[in-house]
């Protein structure tokens, strides 16, 4: 006979769930932020200017909550950051100076099955059938998405977010297997402050600043920016790495099937239209999601 789960154990559920609508939001929000960003600067900019900003917010929230330094993992921590925010940083930029926002979102949501068979390979994550019935429901609503998107092109910057995904698959096992025992700041923070150097050497080296502070970057760029680096970036994934640490990487990493739907959302305030592919596409989305979820 199964035991009953707890209160505290509901209450955890739920704080989860709160935590993955959140961040689907702010997420599928992220590709029109780039995308505006892009409309001042250089993709080069854009994601070392995405990754300064954030270790500038990430320093005082660490000092500020007294977190405890890992001595020894600062390596690990890097390594965690760098494949789950820096490196996809860039590939994103560089990705959507050709390809569109919707089609990013959906792409994205490939972070789930990198994640899946990351770590069945190399992190003895064991295999169960729950997990195929997740992914192969949130592949169909990928296709049917991608069937319903009007302006979808196969090009080598395709390229550029498989990478990413795979890097998101790699960051959320080492997070689950290797920094359980880190507090999610502690991650965030010393992780971005070591990014945040070689961006700032990448912004001086471009001539970035004195265009920050233009009024012509102010009105087109920069509050979207600021918006992906504060909001998508330091306060997700503080979040992202909590719920990884409660769920499991595979779960964690299911938001990438909730993303595009979410992307859509932000598309038609954009004023982007709605059609009834991507309303089916959502529906196998959200099952996905229930089903990668299961216990």
């Amino acid at each position: 006979m199964n035991a009953q789960p707890t209160t505290i154990e509901k209450a955890e559920e739920w704080k989860g769930w709160v935590v993955f609508i959140f961040l689907a939001f702010a997420w599928g929000g992220s590709f029109i932020l780039i995308k505006k960003g892009l409309l001042f600067f250089a993709p080069p900019d854009v994601g070392a200017f995405h990754i300064f900003l954030s270790a500038l917010a990430f320093l005082p929230i660490f000092f500020l909550f007294r977190i405890p330094f890992p001595k020894g993992r600062v390596g690990l921590i890097t390594l965690v950051v760098l494949t789950g925010n820096g490196i996809p940083a860039f590939l994103y930029a560089l990705a959507q100076t050709r390809l569109g926002s919707a089609v990013t979102g959906v792409l994205n949501s490939l972070t789930p099955i990198f994640a899946m068979i990351i770590g069945i390979l190399f992190f003895k994550t064991p295999f169960k059938k729950y997990y195929l019935v997740g992914l192969l429901l949130g592949c169909a609503g990928i296709g049917i998405l991608m069937a319903g998107e009007q302006d979808w092109r196969i090009s080598s910057y395709v390229v550029f977010i498989l990478l990413a995904t795979l890097c998101y698959g790699i960051s959320a096992n080492m997070v689950k297997y290797y920094c359980q025992d880190i507090h999610p700041i502690a991650i965030t923070a010393i992780g971005f402050t070591v990014m945040g150097t070689a961006s700032a050497m990448i912004l001086i080296a471009e001539g970035t600043f004195p265009k920050m502070i233009t009024a012509e970057a102010w009105k087109i760029s920069m509050p979207a920016l600021l918006t992906l680096a504060l909001v998508c970036t330091v306060l997700s994934n503080i979040l992202f790495y909590w719920l990884i640490q409660r769920t499991t990487a595979v779960f964690g990493s299911a938001i990438a099937y909730a993303i595009p739907c979410m992307a859509l959302v932000w598309g038609s305030l954009d004023g982007e239209t709605i059609t009834w592919f991507q309303i089916a596409g959502f529906g196998f989305i959200i099952a996905a999601i229930y089903s990668l979820h299961r216990r």
